[in-house]
């Protein structure tokens, strides 16, 4: 099978593709499972595309990329950022195997992308794709992101003292819609952006009772959840 997707690294500098390999390269995120990281080319603003493969003992390299993201730092150490341009669920292996992804090695995925997002920084994930179904609905009928399955994912990987969602939907890559996730910086900013999330999450718990169920059942627990960790964080 001739893989189109994969390019050269090209000008992507070696300082970057050190980093990147140091944080996700042959890094472990379930039982005889490790990712696999491709580069690809240095695109507008500088954000420098790679591609993350599943390495799984009993089947191999998987034949598609699961994630497929770019990597971008400014000046300062607090302006990098990680965006997912797409999210593959189900992985393609050799002779067609196709495995979809438990929800415990998704997280185990995600948590290892955002290890690369510092003090400050950013972590955009888009949720257009079929597989963020859910959190594109819950969001559209008013849902909170730190409620959404997605956001659930990002808070806990440590990006989600803010959340921005980007809703407008245009084409090509760009256009995406997706979720901004904010890595605090550890200062006393943090802990008022917790206090005002959890007002937020707390007054969707009044109104979300009037949703499908299937959307109660999914964000409701995530917002009991993470209303319970930042208290205990912050001693509340």
């Amino acid at each position: 099978m001739i893989r189109t997707y994969r390019t050269s690294a090209g000008s992507i500098s070696q300082k970057t593709t050190e980093l990147l390999s140091q944080h996700l390269h042959h890094k472990s995120v379930g039982e005889d499972i490790k990712l696999s990281i491709e580069f690809g080319s240095v695109g507008r603003g500088g954000a420098s595309l790679f591609f993350l493969f599943l390495d799984v003992n009993e089947y191999g390299l998987s034949d598609l990329p699961v994630i497929t993201a770019t990597y971008g730092s400014g000046f300062f150490s607090d302006s990098n950022w990680v965006e997912v341009l797409n999210y593959n669920r189900k992985a393609v292996f050799p002779s067609e195997r196709i495995i979809e992804i438990p929800e415990v090695i998704e997280i185990a995925i995600f948590h290892q992308i955002a290890s690369l997002v510092t003090l400050g920084g950013k972590l955009l994930i888009e949720y257009d794709s079929p597989d963020h179904r859910l959190t594109a609905e819950a969001l559209s009928l008013g849902v909170p992101p730190a409620a959404t399955p997605l956001g659930g994912i990002m808070l806990s990987a440590g990006c989600g003292v803010k959340f921005i969602n980007h809703d407008f939907a245009g084409g090509g890559r760009s256009g995406r819609r997706k979720l901004i996730g904010l890595r605090g910086r550890g200062d006393q900013t943090d802990r008022m952006l917790s206090l005002s999330m959890i007002k937020e999450l707390e007054n969707f718990l009044t109104w979300s009772k009037d949703l499908d169920w299937l959307i109660q059942s999914k964000t409701r627990p995530i917002a009991i959840a993470t209303i319970t960790m930042l208290k205990e964080k912050f001693s509340l």
